[in-house]
């Protein structure tokens, strides 16, 4: 009689002998290796970056080359200088390393800031603002016109972010009829500047294309570096179709904000660069109505005319 197979060992049995912890227990051990290696610096040289406020507390990323920290100044250690931090700026950060447990996040609790300059993307930035201005990519005089009720708009933008429904929104509230094309593009990390620039050029041949639209959310300062690249300005600059503009939020400004046409703040923005559909249908009544009185006051008149010339007749 054949024997009956042995039972295969499961991932559950695999783990009799072994070592197991909660990710709580983990975290909790991490904290305080964390903790403990505290006296490892005093200060912690990087470049500023998403400086904010949030609940009275300052908080902030300290960026140097591909790696980052997030620190946080509680509202009794703020000072001028750390709330007057500007991205970009490379500074020396003193304070305690902190994790925070329930998502195993590694933080600096600020104590103190000191400034060093201008960081090393913010000199980049600047090279590159001025490389740009110096061949005129900045004047206004040559930025073109926007068409006055464009029939196709085309929007380059992730296809899945909430920038594309935002912008396709605002466009359809103002009017219905326009219609929108978009081509997916990364809008941050390694792809982003190949795929922005293959959108640009692939909207920009489009002969039903007649306004282009480049529009992401908000994010951190580091996120949105993409749009100050010298190439994708230059491919916005000589793009044949007027361009249009809107990254991140309110505050946020790049390079190529500057260099399109028109620059709209953020993707709900996006539909005020066409007129409300509502607004021309009463224009259009109130011209219809103006011609039929200039009209009915043209033809009295003639008549009158007329009928003074027979009487004198």
């Amino acid at each position: 009689m054949a024997e009956s197979p042995a039972e295969p060992t499961t991932d559950v049995d695999a783990l009799a002998d072994a070592t197991v912890c909660t990710v709580a227990e983990l975290n909790a051990e991490l904290s305080d290796i964390v903790e403990a290696a505290d006296g490892y610096f005093d200060y912690v040289v990087g470049d500023v970056s998403d400086h904010r406020e949030v609940n009275g507390h300052v908080h902030f990323d300290l960026d140097a080359e591909n790696a980052s920290i997030h620190c946080i100044a509680f509202a009794f250690k703020r000072t001028e200088t750390i709330d007057g931090l500007e991205d970009g700026t490379q500074v020396a950060v003193a304070g305690d390393l902190s994790l925070y447990e329930p998502r195993g996040s590694c933080s600096i609790l600020v104590t103190d800031v000191v400034e060093l300059g201008d960081g090393s993307y913010q000199q980049q930035y600047r090279e590159h603002k001025q490389a740009l201005e110096a061949d005129g990519l900045l004047d206004d005089e040559h930025k073109q016109r926007l068409p006055e009720l464009p029939q196709t708009i085309g929007i380059v933008t992730s296809a899945d972010s909430d920038a594309r429904e935002d912008a396709i929104t605002s466009i359809h509230e103002r009017h219905p009829d326009v219609d929108v094309v978009v081509h997916h593009a990364a809008v941050q990390g390694d792809q982003a500047l190949p795929t922005l620039l293959e959108g640009i050029s692939a909207l920009d041949r489009d002969p039903d294309v007649d306004l282009l639209v480049v529009t992401r959310g908000g994010g951190a300062d580091t996120t949105l570096r993409v749009f100050n690249e010298p190439g994708l300005c230059r491919t916005i600059f000589n793009t044949e179709t007027p361009i249009v503009v809107g990254i991140g939020h309110e505050r946020d400004r790049t390079l190529a904000d500057e260099v399109a046409d028109h620059r709209v703040m953020t993707p709900t923005h996006v539909g005020s660069v066409i007129p409300e559909k509502a607004a021309l249908l009463e224009e259009h009544q109130t011209v219809v109505e103006s011609l039929e009185g200039a009209y009915e006051r043209l033809a009295t008149r003639r008549l009158e005319e007329t009928e003074r010339a027979l009487d004198d007749a």
